[in-house]
């Protein structure tokens, strides 16, 4: 408490280096190396990979701006869209090649939501052809649907 009360009634350069600045620093320090010895390490990658997006996010800010004549704010904005942009085409290119190699690992093709034989199948009335009947793990199987 000492402490707080000296940096809150010290003036600049008359009670040392201490700084609320150095105590967000410590805090900082403090919650990191908790965060580090405790079960929950895992976050330390999550707040990695934002500060990683963060700096992905200055470096196109700084490019946007200095290529164009754009204020700062409308930098970031458009940096931001962009990173989005360029997350979106490269999530889309990932889902294309993975659709691809799945039909051809498995022989099989992907089903388009709206496809004709799913849905005149679910429209069927006839309850055997609206449900497959897997194989039971249980002796007293009893068939609900006879073929």
């Amino acid at each position: 408490m000492a402490t707080l009360t000296i940096m809150a009634t010290s003036q600049p350069g008359l009670y040392g280096t201490l700084s609320w600045s150095s105590l967000g620093y410590m805090l900082l320090t403090i919650g990191v190396l908790a965060t580090l010895l405790s079960g929950r390490r895992y976050l330390m990658g999550y707040m990695a990979a934002g500060m990683g997006y963060w700096l992905v996010i200055e470096v196109l800010q700084s490019i946007v701006v200095t290529v164009t004549s754009m204020s700062s704010g409308y930098g970031y904005l458009s940096a931001f869209i962009l990173s989005i942009v360029l997350m979106a085409s490269f999530l889309a290119y990932r889902y294309k090649k993975q659709s691809v190699t799945m039909a051809q690992k498995t022989g099989v093709e992907t089903l388009d939501r709206r496809g004709r034989p799913v849905a005149t199948l679910a429209k069927s009335g006839i309850a055997q052809d609206k449900y497959i009947e897997h194989t039971p793990i249980y002796n007293n199987y009893k068939p609900r649907f006879r073929n």
